[in-house]
């Protein structure tokens, strides 16, 4: 169910909405909702992730690439070193992956897609997320909201290495 926020923007007496949808965990919804709002991609899915195990997930990224959406995904550097990632297993398939060195952690947890619609909040792209943490998810369906998140997730994607390659 899409509900309103009503944000207040720098104009006096200026107001809009903005349909959202909201999940938590544990086992409330969270990869759900970031599964759907995946399978909902026409065009682009942009993913930033930290730590990024959830099979879930990466199945409905592989879909979404398999359908001919684009799909393209930055991780942290972490994930080169982790025992089984998502990240791998995409780049195994295809899909575009590079790894961001330049951070101590590049703690980003977020998805663009067709950009129109943001997924974003606490939840890592995990089965521990989903099952053993308290962590929430925000979609925003917004343009405006979404250019940004889509600007950051290009500056990211752009400073980053190619799987596999080290900076």
């Amino acid at each position: 169910m899409i509900r309103h926020l009503l944000a207040l923007i720098l104009f006096p007496n200026l107001c809009f909405a903005i349909p959202f949808e909201v999940a938590f965990s544990p086992d409330r919804g969270a990869t759900d909702l970031v599964v759907r709002t995946i399978e909902s991609a026409r065009r682009s899915v942009h993913v930033a992730a930290y730590s990024f195990t959830s099979k879930a997930i990466a199945e409905a990224l592989l879909d979404a690439h398999r359908r001919g959406v684009d799909v393209d995904v930055v991780v942290d550097k972490s994930q080169a070193t982790a025992r089984y990632t998502a990240a791998t297993f995409l780049a195994n398939e295809g899909v575009p992956v590079r790894m961001d060195y330049r951070y101590a952690i590049m703690h980003d947890k977020f998805i663009v897609v067709d950009g129109e619609t943001v997924e974003e909040g606490s939840f890592n792209y995990t089965a521990a997320a989903e099952s053993k943490n308290a962590e929430n998810v925000l979609v925003l369906h917004d343009a405006a909201v979404a250019s940004s998140y889509d600007k950051e997730w290009n500056r990211l994607w752009q400073e980053s290495a190619r799987l596999g390659t080290a900076p």
